[in-house]
């Protein structure tokens, strides 16, 4: 049995935020005036975050209930389940309010901005993350797998990429969006225990075998699945994190 995630679940109580009251005014009054470069950036960083922080949500019923011999695992995992519902609301809210995408609902917002989402993004959380659930929930052993390619790969460098680049391009548009700037910042210390929290079921296992060690060392090229929306500098500052929680987990990176 894996044991020792009170902390993780202490911390994620304490770090609680609501979307709802983070102040979208200046952002709204900013995006008319964006350049066609920095609307292209934008919407597409906040598009692929639609479709990761939803399918990411959804998934992860499937792992709490393959870690139900540990209580305070699954309170973990169901506070991150939280968390990634709040940030899949606060980023619906910014493409709905401040980009005025249309739709009804959140999936018919990801409908209308699939177009701006590149195949290798979609393919990781549309089918693989989706897949390894699916696996997760049939043979729950499958549990460690199942957190190495989520909060490792997915959490640890698809998404923290993407998170890194839209803080980078907010700070340099021609305009402010103090309002989304802000969502991201709390939305990246959420992800920060979330990764941690990763690491430690990974240590805690007792053999990290050969498949895991694959996954996990080749997982840094998962960050070229945002395409153009992010920079090389993006992707070599997540390699070097990528690298250090390997190094904490037993793993050398080749």
């Amino acid at each position: 049995m894996i044991t020792g995630y009170g902390h993780f679940a202490q911390l994620a109580e304490s770090l609680q935020w609501d979307e709802t009251t983070i102040d979208l005014t200046a952002d709204i009054e900013a995006w008319g005036k964006l350049e066609q470069e920095e609307y292209d950036q934008v919407l597409g960083l906040l598009a692929g975050f639609c479709v990761g922080e939803t399918s990411v949500a959804t998934h992860l019923t499937s792992f709490q209930a393959a870690a139900s011999t540990d209580d305070r695992m699954v309170e973990v995992l169901q506070a991150q389940a939280r968390d990634e519902a709040r940030h899949a609301r606060f980023f619906d809210r910014v493409v709905r309010e401040v980009a005025g995408v249309p739709g009804n609902n959140m999936a018919e917002r990801i409908d209308v901005l699939r177009d701006r989402i590149s195949p290798d993004l979609l393919e990781l959380f549309e089918e693989k993350l989706p897949a390894i659930a699916a696996s997760v929930a049939d043979d729950h052993s499958q549990l460690t797998a199942a957190v190495g390619l989520y909060h490792m790969i997915l959490e640890g460098v698809v998404l923290t990429a993407g998170q890194h680049a839209l803080l980078q391009t907010l700070k340099g548009l021609s305009v402010q969006m103090p309002g989304t700037h802000k969502g991201m910042e709390l939305v990246l210390r959420d992800e920060r225990w979330h990764i941690g929290f990763g690491s430690r079921v990974i240590q805690s296992a007792d053999v990290v075998d050969d498949q895991m060690e694959e996954l996990l060392t080749q997982g840094v090229k998962a960050a070229s699945a945002w395409g153009d929306l992010i920079s090389q500098d993006d992707i070599a500052q997540v390699e070097h994190l990528h690298q250090r929680r390997l190094k904490s987990v037993g793993i050398k990176f080749w």
